[in-house]
């Protein structure tokens, strides 16, 4: 998926970050759709996790593990708890906006190993498989990972998840309106032949009637019903244009069903029939 476009409160976003942070001692970070950190607190990577990431191969490791968590989390619109390809704990929540993924907020870099010596070992093995990454030599401070219990972990992805509603609440993060518009019209467009009542588009968006008058209100110039019945028109003087449809035609291919009740919303909202104004943008063109 692309990457949306999307629209940032920074300040806000990381005095969140940095309470959560203050909270719990695990770092938190927002991801765009294309799997990049946009924003994170703190910004420094835990020690063992900045050694890793200072190879290619590590490096890739990383970003791999969480593009497949974002892939997961993208299919079942859920939050997961999962351990990462070096064993450590994380926890990815999808941010949904008008029914998109327009992004993850992810925590990480802890353990629930309450053996130390476990972990070192497991993590300089995880360490030793790469030929230039090497544990030889490498102060073993960095071995040493934030622990958290089992309880603990679950409490801060279910106070995470709670703020991935308060960000969305507060527009922390949004998507920019020419991205609500393109998907919105890019479905109304494709399908404006079938029925785009309000109950099919909450069905389709996965969303409430609220929030899609609630987003149509924000977004738009006018309401939703309005907006349909103009790409509707706008489609017809199109094809009225371009093409040599019957008018009866036309009417059905832009979901009129009853061909009278087009020809007097076409006339009244373009202040001509139907057949006049196709004769006057040829003769236009032609001239």
């Amino acid at each position: 998926m692309d990457s949306l476009t999307l629209n940032l409160n920074r300040e806000l976003l990381l005095d969140l970050m940095k309470n959560f942070y203050v909270l719990t001692n695990i770092k938190i970070a927002l991801f765009d759709t294309n799997g990049y950190e946009v924003l994170s607190y703190p910004y420094m990577h835990c020690p063992f996790c900045a050694y890793v990431r200072s190879f290619e191969s590590g490096a890739r490791d990383c970003l791999d593990s969480n593009r497949r968590s974002f892939e997961r989390c993208q299919h079942t619109g859920n939050m997961e708890i999962y351990k990462c390809h070096a064993g450590l704990i994380e926890t990815t929540v999808p941010l949904i906006d008008n029914g998109i993924v327009t992004g993850y907020i992810m925590f990480g870099q802890i353990t629930d190993e309450t053996n130390f010596s476990n972990v070192s070992a497991s993590l300089s093995s995880y360490v030793s498989r790469y030929n230039r990454l090497q544990p030889k030599g490498v102060d073993a401070s960095i071995y040493r990972v934030t622990y958290k219990t089992r309880d603990q972990i679950i409490a801060a992805a279910k106070i995470l998840e709670a703020c991935t509603f308060y960000v969305l609440l507060k527009d922390m993060v949004s998507l920019h309106r020419k991205t609500f518009m393109e998907n919105l019209d890019s479905f109304l467009l494709d399908h404006l032949s079938e029925d785009l009542s309000i109950g099919r588009l909450t069905q389709e968006f996965h969303i409430s009637k609220n929030k899609l008058y609630e987003s149509c209100s924000k977004y738009l110039s006018t309401g939703i019903a309005e907006h349909i019945k103009k790409l509707r028109l706008d489609e017809a003087k199109r094809l009225l244009t371009e093409t040599d449809l019957p008018v009866y035609e036309i009417s059905e291919r832009i979901g009129f069903s009853d061909y009278n009740y087009f020809c007097r919303t076409f006339k009244k909202e373009i202040g001509m029939p139907a057949g006049q104004y196709r004769r006057s943008e040829r003769t236009g063109l032609s001239s």
